[in-house]
């Protein structure tokens, strides 16, 4: 009985085992066979009017204007939403610090989590155009005499609609998940213990609680930009079409009757994934040695 006990232990599936099959199957290899198509297709190796191996569709799309613009948008208003979701979430959760914890006051915070994309921005579409209810609402008071003179916030050349909506779906989950770590860390605790030490609000919050929330917080809040970075259906909706974000024009290369357009979309397709798989490992190089270095202090 004791051999086949053993025999069993020895022949026993290390913990984990099936869920890295599972991702594997799942989510590794699908990823790098449509990477691989995609590289196949840009190369004239496959595809519609494939004519064999050339260079010539990369070439137009890197000295393509629209796409550098396009990922430098994409990633400025990716990066703008982060940021000023984890600024107004730490500001608030230092200026409210004992009023944060009720029901109610979660309650509104769940609730745009509740909301796709695709809903959000139609409500946006719905209030913030120059014949939607804030332009209405504009008339009513007087403030302007007919609705076309209320700024258009819909497809507006500076993309405020589509800032204000991804802030709208942005800053409840990041406020949540920092208010979170804020109490795993103990925060509250040590804030009370520097200022017996004598420190003031202004040294807690840039001595104390900034330092170690964006140690804590930091790698979320990459996976979070490299999210907004493909956000789809609330530029599409709400913002320009030239210069659209990466995601839209890679559709729109997509979606043309133009099939010379394909190749030119799996090269932005492709771009985009290298330049997000690059970023993340830099990150994530700089984030180990950062971690290394504080464990030999």
């Amino acid at each position: 009985m004791s051999e086949f006990v053993i025999r069993k232990a020895q022949f026993r599936r290390p913990k984990g085992h099936g869920a890295f099959v599972f991702f594997l199957c799942f989510g590794v290899i699908p990823l790098g066979a449509g990477l691989v198509y995609a590289l196949l297709y840009s190369l004239g190796i496959i595809g519609y009017l494939n004519t064999g191996f050339t260079l010539q569709n990369w070439s137009n799309a890197l000295s393509s204007k629209t796409l550098w613009s396009s990922l430098g948008l994409s990633l400025g208003i990716s990066l703008l939403v982060s940021l000023v979701s984890f600024l107004g979430a730490l500001r608030l959760i230092m200026v409210f610090q004992g009023d944060l914890n009720s029901r109610s006051f979660r309650f509104m915070l769940h609730l745009p989590l509740a909301i796709p994309p695709l809903v959000a921005a139609f409500i946006s579409f719905q209030w913030l155009g120059s014949s939607g209810m804030l332009a209405r609402l504009a008339v009513k008071l007087g403030w302007i005499q007919t609705s076309e003179q209320f700024p258009s916030l819909v497809n507006d050349p500076y993309y405020i609609g589509v800032i204000l909506t991804l802030l709208l779906l942005s800053f409840p989950f990041i406020f949540l998940y920092v208010l979170d770590q804020y109490k795993r860390a103990r925060l509250p605790d040590f804030s009370h213990l520097a200022a017996t030490l004598g420190a003031n609000p202004m040294q807690i919050r840039r001595k104390v609680v900034r330092p170690v929330l964006i140690h804590r917080v930091l790698p979320m809040m990459v996976l979070y930009t490299v999210f907004l970075f493909g956000s789809y259906e609330v530029p599409l909706l709400l913002g320009r079409q030239s210069p659209a974000m990466i995601s839209v024009l890679i559709s729109q290369k997509f979606s043309k009757y133009n099939l010379e357009d394909v190749p030119l979309a799996y090269v932005g397709a492709l771009v985009y994934a290298m330049l997000l798989l690059g970023l993340i490992g830099l990150f994530w190089r700089w984030h180990f040695r950062r971690i290394e270095n504080l464990d030999m202090l």
